[in-house]
């Protein structure tokens, strides 16, 4: 029997939901989780290490790789095959408190928590959608 998977930790939701090609019609769509909008984020946005990216989401290295495999190979086939992209699901919570290595990050939803608004309804968003 498999291990259970382990909830991933991210730091907020991202900011679109989807995208869509431009200049054809799109021919079907590529849904990418909020764990791997994540890794994506951590690893070639803010350029973490696996090993940095993994602490931060409190999963571990190889996982971090597998996620980060799939989430490249769905993309990819978004960018080819001209097809739409939608961000949601997974197994996933957004972080409960600030912490010191979030501090003056641009994504945390804990930063400027009093203007960011829905930041609580995203929340429970995303607890809805990991418990489907």
């Amino acid at each position: 029997m498999p291990r259970p998977q382990k909830q991933r930790c991210i730091c907020s939701l991202p900011r679109a939901r989807g995208f869509t090609p431009q200049g054809c019609g799109a021919s079907g769509s590529v849904n990418l989780t909020y764990d791997e909008y994540e890794v994506i984020r951590l690893l070639d946005h803010m350029q973490m290490t696996q090993e940095q990216c993994a602490e931060r989401m409190g999963i571990s290295r190889p996982t971090v790789t597998r996620i980060y495999d799939e989430a490249r190979r769905k993309v990819a086939d978004m960018l080819v095959n001209s097809r739409n992209l939608t961000i949601s699901g997974g197994d996933v919570y957004v972080c409960p408190a600030m912490r010191p290595e979030c501090a003056g990050e641009e994504h945390c939803c804990h930063r400027d928590r009093e203007q960011a608004i829905g930041w609580k309804e995203q929340r429970e968003q995303v607890q809805a959608e990991s418990e489907t």
